[in-house]
């Protein structure tokens, strides 16, 4: 929580309509890699654990999943129902993992994209375990920035100038993600059995506008004082007019999956 009283898992809502198009999504295979794994059919039960505004949420309900998706911000949420409105297998309610009902029945799955480490440690694997039937599978997913642009050679260091001048506690030029090896975390939990990872990595090339979105969109960049968030991104701006305004991304889509232990 910050001065002015903001959770830092609340703050993309300020910016929900800007998170959901500037954000990237995920590769399609990750999510044929879920079902593949959950050995999952249409019409299986599934939980998603912080949907945002819908990037998961559409690939898991396409493959015939029974989707209810979690969203503790308001402002998130209500994009992820105007996004998913055509599909009768998705639900998006307003809440947080930790204060949700569990159904009755058993789910199939529980999933989450990007917003695993939002859920308390002490809850998180406790409770993805009550919801699940024995055997049935966890899948949560990050995307990891492997490098910040290549569109030439000094757009780097032009990027990491800025940071360090109006941002230094950021001056690693752009946080997102830490790769963390998050399998020793879930076999530890004594809950879930036959934890692996597998990393997609994939690339794409951003306009200046969608990427310095996607910072806006970044609960760091939210927490900073408005004139210094100004400053930073009139900053980044200048740079990458000067680079050919547009920058090349390279992702990592870091996949853990796990089955519940009987």
């Amino acid at each position: 929580m910050d001065a002015q009283g903001r959770e830092q898992p609340l703050v993309f809502g300020e910016v929900a309509e800007l998170y959901d198009q500037s954000r990237p999504g995920y590769p399609e295979v990750v999510f044929d890699r879920v079902v593949e794994f959950g050995e999952l059919r249409p019409g299986d039960p599934a939980l998603e654990v912080g949907c945002r505004t819908g990037h998961a949420t559409r690939p898991l309900a396409a493959r015939g999943l029974l989707v209810t998706a979690l969203e503790p911000s308001p402002e998130m949420a209500r994009v992820a129902r105007q996004k998913t409105r055509d599909l009768v297998g998705v639900r998006v309610e307003d809440a947080w993992f930790e204060d949700w009902a569990l159904p009755r029945e058993p789910l199939r799955l529980v999933t989450s994209a990007q917003a695993w480490d939002w859920v308390r440690p002490e809850v998180r694997f406790i409770k993805a375990r009550e919801a699940l039937g024995d055997g049935d599978r966890l899948a949560f997913f990050w995307n990891s920035a492997l490098n910040q642009g290549h569109t030439n050679s000094g757009l780097d260091e032009a990027i990491n100038d800025v940071y360090r001048r109006e941002v230094p506690h950021l001056a690693a030029g752009v946080p997102e993600e830490v790769d963390v090896d998050r399998r020793l975390e879930i076999e530890a939990s004594g809950l879930f059995v036959d934890a692996i990872r597998e990393d997609y990595p994939w690339s794409t090339t951003d306009r200046a506008t969608r990427y310095l979105g996607q910072l806006q969109a970044q609960s760091d960049h939210r927490l900073l004082e408005p004139a210094a968030r100004g400053r930073l991104l009139d900053g980044l701006a200048a740079v990458l007019a000067a680079h050919g305004d547009a920058i090349d991304k390279s992702y990592c889509t870091c996949l853990y999956l796990a089955r519940r232990h009987a």
